[in-house]
């Protein structure tokens, strides 16, 4: 990374992370959500370019497309975990539509009384991030969160089509997965 690229970035603890969310939630309710979102997505280009430089360091490639495809997730995992993010493991569900586990990330915390999954500016960050490694838009939803007492936080990413319907089915009370399997 050059140093002009660290100079872009900052570090900010978990706690600092969770204590800002929160405090947030306590003064906006709903609304912060959205606000958490954009600032999450506001970061995703610059933590991609990290990304792109961390890998050209660790593998000597210099754009994430030319890694072979099985070692992406490993990569990314790698990357965030380094950053004091937390591990993330990839998988394809259905045909557009990818997960995004971990069951150590840094905005869920430990206090598990959240009744939604509040890993807010972690969805906006993945959106813009997945967005600049896939080279076109992608839309992520948190459907896990460990905040809400799940052993995980999954986030799905995928086309913004593709996750509406993943939204519809849930509003539904249907599983998330349902519609997955019938993914065009």
């Amino acid at each position: 990374m050059t140093a002009a690229e660290n100079a872009s970035l900052v570090c900010l603890g978990s706690a600092s992370l969770r204590s800002l969310r929160e405090s947030l939630e306590r003064a906006l309710g709903d609304q912060a959500a959205p606000l958490l979102q954009e600032v999450g997505y506001a970061s995703g280009p610059e933590i991609y370019q990290s990304f792109k430089s961390w890998l050209h360091t660790r593998a000597d490639v210099a754009d994430p497309s030319e890694l072979d495809a099985s070692f992406l997730g490993s990569m990314v995992s790698e990357f965030f975990q380094e950053k004091g993010w937390g591990t993330v493991t990839i998988e394809q569900l259905g045909d557009a539509v990818l997960a995004i586990d971990t069951d150590d990330w840094a905005e869920a915390g430990t206090d598990t009384s959240a009744t939604t999954p509040s890993c807010h500016l972690t969805t906006g960050l993945f959106a813009a991030f997945m967005t600049e490694l896939a080279g076109e838009v992608m839309a992520v939803m948190q459907v896990e969160c460990m905040a809400c007492g799940d052993d995980r936080c999954r986030f799905l990413a995928g086309s913004p089509t593709a996750l509406d319907r993943v939204f519809e089915a849930m509003m539904e009370g249907r599983p998330y997965t349902e519609p997955l399997a019938s993914s065009p």
